[in-house]
């Protein structure tokens, strides 16, 4: 025990410190709703990995339909990447695949955690504080710098085309839940 506090699992505490810091640097920036969306996550992450003392019953593992994100990137070619129905899409496609993972309890306290795990956790962590140092770098440049620029400015040129960005949001999903799916089938084994 730390302080009086009960001693934590690093697997939530480092989403949380990281989570918070790209909620501060957004804020930062001058874009409060992308904090609040940060802050909020957070706030879910701190809820739901709470310690549970019940053991849950672990049932077959929820499958976001692949047409989901077939239709996700159909609409993207249809009215572009920052539209309603698009943004509805992921919406719905997220919202269900966060309820799904929250029936499931987190792997058991006494599973060690695999060494792959904290490899891409540093690879991961890497690169948000890459982000991160590219950021400031650039705001205290007064905007784009071409010397150290964020993964977003050099990523934006490429999503000029639809079809790129119908591409890249298939990619995205299709990665997102293939992760999910993965953690499912880790909780069982």
């Amino acid at each position: 025990m730390a302080l009086g506090l009960p001693i934590r699992s690093l697997t939530v505490d480092l989403p949380v410190i990281a989570l918070t810091l790209a909620a501060i640097a957004h804020w930062i920036r001058g874009a409060p709703a992308d904090a609040l969306i940060f802050l909020a996550v957070t706030l879910v992450l701190l809820i739901t990995e709470r310690p549970h003392p019940e053991i849950a019953e672990l049932g077959q593992p929820f499958r976001v339909p692949g047409f989901a994100v077939v239709a996700a990137g159909l609409l993207v070619l249809a009215f572009g990447r920052d539209s309603v129905p698009v943004a509805v899409a992921i919406s719905a496609i997220g919202l269900v695949a966060l309820v799904e993972e929250w029936r499931d309890p987190s792997l058991p306290v006494d599973r060690p955690v695999p060494h792959r795990a904290w490899l891409w956790s540093a690879v991961a962590l890497s690169w948000c504080a890459w982000e991160l140092l590219s950021f400031v770098y650039e705001q205290a440049a007064g905007g784009l710098s071409e010397t150290h620029p964020t993964m977003s400015d050099l990523v934006d040129p490429l999503l000029t085309s639809r079809i790129v960005q119908a591409l890249a949001i298939t990619g995205w999903l299709a990665a997102g839940l293939a992760m999910l799916r993965a953690a499912a089938t880790a909780r069982r084994s």
